[in-house]
């Protein structure tokens, strides 16, 4: 998330890549939207597994994330995701990532996230344990406001 500074609207450029798409981002909640094209799908022509996770990955991150409205979000690394993948998605498939917080403190956040399809099937769901690396920048330099003895 470096490269975003916590900010879903820049998106990163593996998801510019991908296509994924931020729908919103909250407090406690995260969306991403992602249409499947022929690029996303793997030998069986059906979206291969990692398309899945990396949305999911992304989801849970940015749950976590969140600092407050028009707040840069704070940077966060995955340290666990499982996922279970339970239906395929097909070419021209619209799919949402949604993910909430389950639990956690302020820096190891619990998040849940699942995938589900334009009929609002489930494709896929997961847990992650999210640690969060460092407090949001409180301005354009990414400075904290805080000195080097308090960040260690």
């Amino acid at each position: 998330m470096s490269a975003q500074d916590g900010r879903p609207e820049i998106p990163a450029p593996f998801n510019a890549l991908l296509g994924v798409r931020f729908v919103s981002w909250s407090h406690d909640a995260a969306e991403l939207q992602l249409t499947i094209t022929r690029d996303h799908l793997n030998g069986a022509f059906a979206v291969h597994g990692g398309v899945f996770a990396t949305m999911l990955d992304n989801a849970v991150t940015f749950c976590a994330a969140f600092a407050g409205e028009g707040k840069p979000g704070h940077r966060c690394l995955t340290l666990s995701l499982t996922t279970s993948f339970v239906a395929p998605a097909l070419e021209g498939d619209v799919l949402h990532a949604r993910a909430r917080i389950a639990g956690g403190g302020r820096k190891l956040v619990f998040v849940q996230g699942e995938i589900v399809n334009q009929e609002g099937r489930r494709l896929a769901h997961g847990d992650a344990v999210i640690k969060r690396l460092a407090p949001p920048p409180t301005d354009r330099t990414g400075k904290t406001g805080k000195t080097e003895e308090e960040d260690t």
